[in-house]
């Protein structure tokens, strides 16, 4: 009975020995080849601890032991690198968080939400004029660009505590600001068609173009660029591209560029702080070498809230519609081969609304009479006041705040003047200043000294006086010197006019001169000459009128 128990034990020892053989060939077996994670041994860590929180079971030890060759596992000591098999290690999904849309963007053909946790597999598509925000679980940010579409293909934190994520990029363009990948295994990766580009924290762009070719463009720190795999060609080695550097990898191309410097950043020193146009017009100078100007404006200086981007041959951005608020801006040059340069940064101000009115009288660079100018203007939607900005011969001269109506008198003497309008709205904001309109205070004409004359024969008579080159003048005749009856008037191109025919009596006599442009003087006073009686025997002639000078010409 004793040996059949003996026998029995054996057996099962043999069984035990053979299967746990088997099971560590198959673990073995499975184990990769290359990809590792280096793990710093702590205080208190033995070969069982590590498998059962990182491989999943206490008795994959064997898996550690072939990837580190003449260790002792079972003596480990802290602050050696022990290589685990990086497909044996434990992981938990993550996700990323949806920080900001701006315009419209779908995940696996569902609208996107702000706050919206996304998991792997979800295929986010960003329409044209549109941008999206992703946080990942390590904090690093990725901004979708506009017609961009791409796939989160892993999301997941190793028991290392490490991250792993990978974004594939059909086509279109991502910002990336990885956070620094400090712990055993840590990995960002974004891919594309044509290649693969890996960080451990840096700024960095990707780009995949229409023609299936990807660009990468370095900010800061460094990424590793590889030829994706195709078929049976080997594995691309890859390239480091260090900051202000790139490279292309071509659809189909069996490796990566050697790092290309990137265009230097534009020189926006010269951009204004402020704006005031409803229409933002930014014009910066060019870049040698550029074919074409990559603008973005966002509203937070770390460009996770970017709220537009354009693309021009020109050095310039123009974009309708931004409302007022702090915005900042940047710039970057794109070479003939694709790259994107360096990038400039500025901060403005956009203070567009309420808009101002636009002026009506006087007209732009009309001349006008010295006295009352009335101003006028266009009142706009929700307004309820304006200020008024006057300026003559460049000095200040008044500014009306919180002014009602849509007219305003100006006593102005001669010179240049230039005025602007501000609106207020109901909520008491205060708008810009318009565009200055400009006119010209002048003198009005003086008044000629005219002179009456009748002729000899007692017939003609004939008033005159001196006038200017090019101005018109105004007669006009009554009977009383206050002129509220005329009894005739008229206007003459020259100094003079014919009077014959008047029945005799007392008359009352004024002129007014006109000069080229439509600038009037006011009435002479009212001069008195007398047309005689003949049938009483009047002598033939009239006594000379003087009339005084209206004004000084």
């Amino acid at each position: 009975m004793a040996d059949f128990r003996h026998t029995v034990a054996a057996s099962l020892l043999g069984f035990w020995a053979l299967t746990w053989a088997v099971s560590a060939a198959a673990v073995e077996s499975t184990a990769p080849t290359s990809d590792v994670i280096d793990y710093i041994v702590q205080p208190g860590d033995t070969v069982s601890h590590l498998c059962e929180r990182h491989l999943g079971g206490h008795a994959r030890w064997s898996a550690i032991e072939k990837f580190n060759p003449g260790m002792d596992i079972h003596k480990l000591k802290p602050g050696q690198t022990l290589r685990l098999p990086e497909n044996r290690v434990r992981s938990v999904s993550k996700s990323a968080k949806v920080l900001k849309i701006n315009g419209q963007a779908q995940g696996n053909g569902v609208e996107l939400q702000e706050g919206q946790q996304l998991v792997a597999g979800t295929v986010i598509e960003v329409a044209v004029d549109s941008f999206v925000t992703l946080q990942m679980d390590d904090g690093s940010i990725l901004v979708v660009e506009p017609n961009t579409r791409a796939r989160l293909d892993e999301l997941r934190q190793l028991s290392t505590g490490s991250q792993r994520s990978s974004v594939y990029i059909d086509r279109g363009r991502v910002n990336v600001k990885a956070a620094p990948q400090t712990k055993p295994g840590a990995r960002f990766e974004i891919t594309t068609p044509s290649a693969t580009t890996a960080v451990r924290g840096t700024q960095f762009r990707v780009g995949e173009g229409q023609d299936k070719s990807t660009v990468v463009e370095v900010n800061g720190g460094r990424v590793h660029v590889a030829a994706s795999k195709t078929g049976k060609r080997k594995k691309d080695a890859g390239v480091t591209v260090p900051a202000g550097e790139g490279s292309i990898v071509a659809a189909g191309a069996a490796a990566a560029s050697a790092p290309i410097p990137l265009l230097p950043a534009p020189d926006l020193s010269g951009l204004s702080e402020k704006y005031t146009q409803t229409v933002l017009e930014i014009v910066f100078p060019p870049v040698a070498d550029a074919a074409a100007y990559r603008v973005t404006v966002a509203r937070d200086a770390g460009f996770d809230d970017v709220v537009a981007t354009d693309e021009n041959a020109q050095p310039q951005f123009k974009i309708a519609g931004l409302p007022d608020g702090k915005y900042y801006l940047r710039a970057r040059a794109v070479s003939a081969s694709g790259l994107h340069g360096m990038e400039a940064g500025n901060a403005f101000v956009l203070h567009a609304r309420p808009e101002p009115p636009f002026a009506s009288s006087p007209v732009a660079n009309k001349r006008v009479a010295a006295g009352a100018v009335k101003l006028t203007w266009a009142a706009p939607e929700g307004a309820v006041a304006y200020d008024i900005l006057v300026t003559r011969d460049g000095q200040p001269l008044s500014r009306v705040e919180n002014y009602q109506g849509t007219s305003y008198t100006l006593e102005a003497t001669a010179g240049q003047y230039l005025w602007q309008l501000a609106t207020r709205s109901a909520d008491g904001r205060l708008g810009p200043l318009g565009q200055q309109s400009a006119f010209t205070v002048v003198e009005p004409p003086s008044a000629p000294v005219a002179q009456a004359t009748l002729a000899e024969d007692d017939k003609a008579l004939t008033l005159a006086w001196a006038g200017a080159p090019g101005q018109t003048y105004h007669w006009q005749l009554a009977a009383e010197n206050d002129f509220s009856t005329i009894a005739k008037e008229g206007d003459a191109t020259v100094p003079s006019t014919d009077l014959s025919g008047l029945p005799a009596g007392t008359y009352f006599i004024r002129v007014r001169a006109t000069t080229s442009d439509g600038i009037e003087g006011s009435y002479s006073s009212g001069q008195k000459f007398v047309v005689p009686d003949q049938e009483r025997g009047f002598p033939p002639w009239i006594l000379l009128i003087f009339l005084p000078p209206l004004f000084a010409l």
